[in-house]
């Protein structure tokens, strides 16, 4: 073949192929102009697909952070309700009466002490010899039983007993010079009742906490029926003692006023179908309850106490406090109880280190005023405080470790409270004369709670200020050593009686 006809051949080839290339593009452009409606349909419906997809995936995202921030709620909230279901009177400020006993094991702590009366103790028993000094005296009637035949030869033994024995006592009025008749006011009436019915009656509703209606019943037993008293009747002798007694309530509100340390504390009570505050003023000697219809600052400034007072105060961290007196002490007996709760919560030692720290600086303290020491030394001072810092800094950084979101925020106030008021914690350890503890005012409340058991509740607030004014008289005269019934004796025969 030769050269010119084969490339002919060749170009000819070549021709065809392009032609069959614009064939196969042309069906090519063909193909796609015939689909591309169809193509166009399909991407829009994939895309709108993925849209879809994408806002479910949004909408699960939101959904999930939803429920994250839910379940962190319910973690807290399952915490908190544990931690409350967990406190008691021994690792919190829940009163005993709060306890369930069965769930709760003997949380009393182990001492070295011996059972029975401590050293220093005053014994009482019943002395022969002062039975009969207490008989030649007239101080005791003497009654003899002969048991067996009398004769001069015997051995004798005392039985101390009393006796219930009704007294109609008649007062006579002359007439005077004038020929008038002049009847005192307390004897309006033909027949009333006595001083020491009277007496009896106010110790047993307040001090002996027996309801009216049962004291009532009582009067009537130990009479043998021949007095029958109305619960009316023992109204108003509470009426009347407490009108005769505002005196001495005055006296015991200006001796606080001039105290140097004053213990306060307050409680609920149940009065006029609400909650009411019963706070008390309490020193070593004196007793003062008063009634109020809230605990805030309004309600303290009106019984118009401690905004003139001016001495220290000992009190359970009630930061309204901090607005009145001079010094602050923080009851380290309620921090004890808190710092228990937080290591039965979160196992962190240092609650439980910082609550053995405190106790036994208060049982060094102890031993150290029974040997007549009542001042620490400065490095001594300084090495305590060091341990205190250095407890609460174990403390915060244990707090970094704790799970829940909820026991380690309540951890942290904690902490945060015992650094704040550091110095109002150990006051104790700087000033032997500073208690360790608020317990003078939490024993002297203790009754308002018991009181409210037995009543239910109180009718009136004429009523509970009533019971609290003669609470306090009866608590000081108790702190004093005297006798109180023989006082509550005085104030109804208007003797008067000094606090």
């Amino acid at each position: 073949m030769k050269g010119g006809d084969y490339n002919n051949q060749v170009f000819k080839q070549l021709q065809a192929v392009m032609e069959k290339c614009d064939d196969l593009s042309q069906e090519i452009k063909d193909i796609k102009k015939e689909h591309k409606k169809e193509f166009l349909e399909l991407e829009a419906k994939h895309i709108k697909e993925i849209d879809n997809l994408n806002n479910k995936i949004d909408l699960l995202e939101e959904e999930n952070a939803g429920l994250k921030i839910e379940n962190q709620k319910l973690r807290d909230d399952n915490d908190r309700l544990k931690k409350q279901i967990n406190n008691n009177s021994n690792n919190s400020s829940k009163p005993p009466s709060s306890d369930i006993k069965k769930n709760i094991p003997n949380n009393r702590e182990k001492t070295t002490k011996k059972a029975g009366g401590q050293k220093g103790h005053k014994a009482h028993f019943l002395s022969k010899k002062v039975v009969e000094e207490k008989i030649n005296n007239k101080e005791f009637e003497h009654e003899i039983i002969h048991m067996g035949k009398v004769s001069e030869k015997y051995t004798s033994k005392y039985i101390l007993d009393t006796r219930i024995s009704i007294v109609a006592k008649e007062y006579r009025f002359y007439p005077n010079e004038e020929g008038k008749i002049i009847i005192p006011k307390e004897y309006k009436t033909d027949v009333q009742y006595g001083t020491n019915l009277k007496t009896v009656c106010a110790v047993l509703n307040t001090e002996g906490i027996v309801a009216l209606d049962r004291l009532s019943d009582f009067v009537s037993c130990i009479s043998y029926e021949k007095i029958n008293i109305s619960k009316g009747s023992i109204v108003n002798f509470m009426k009347e003692l407490d009108n005769k007694s505002q005196y001495i309530i005055d006296n015991i509100k200006g001796n606080i006023l001039n105290s140097e340390l004053l213990n306060t504390d307050a409680t609920t009570a149940r009065c006029e179908n609400r909650n009411i505050c019963v706070r008390t003023y309490s020193t070593k000697k004196l007793t003062l309850l008063v009634p109020t219809y809230g605990k805030g600052k309004k309600y303290i400034e009106e019984t118009n106490i401690l905004n003139r007072y001016t001495g220290n105060l000992v009190h359970d961290h009630e930061t309204v406090m901090y607005n009145y007196g001079n010094k602050h002490i923080e009851c380290n007996v309620h921090v004890s109880r808190y710092l228990k709760g937080c290591y039965e919560n979160t196992q962190n030692r240092w609650a439980l280190k910082m609550r053995s720290f405190l106790c036994s600086l208060n049982e060094y303290r102890k031993k150290l005023k029974s040997k007549e020491i009542f001042k620490l030394g400065k490095r001594q001072l300084e090495r305590y405080s060091n341990r205190y810092d250095e407890l609460l800094e174990q403390g915060y950084l244990e707090n970094k470790k704790v799970k829940s979101k909820y026991l380690r925020k309540e951890e942290k106030r904690l902490l945060n409270r015992l650094k704040k008021y550091k110095e109002n914690h150990l006051m104790f350890l700087y000033d032997f004369n500073m208690p360790f503890d608020n317990n003078l005012s939490e024993r002297d409340l203790r009754h308002v709670k018991i009181k409210q058991k037995v009543s239910g509740h109180f009718n009136s607030m004429e009523g509970i200020k009533i019971y609290l004014d003669i609470k306090s008289i009866i608590g000081t005269l108790k702190k004093q050593g005297r006798n109180f019934y023989k006082e509550i004796c005085n104030i109804y025969e208007n003797i008067p009686v000094e606090i």
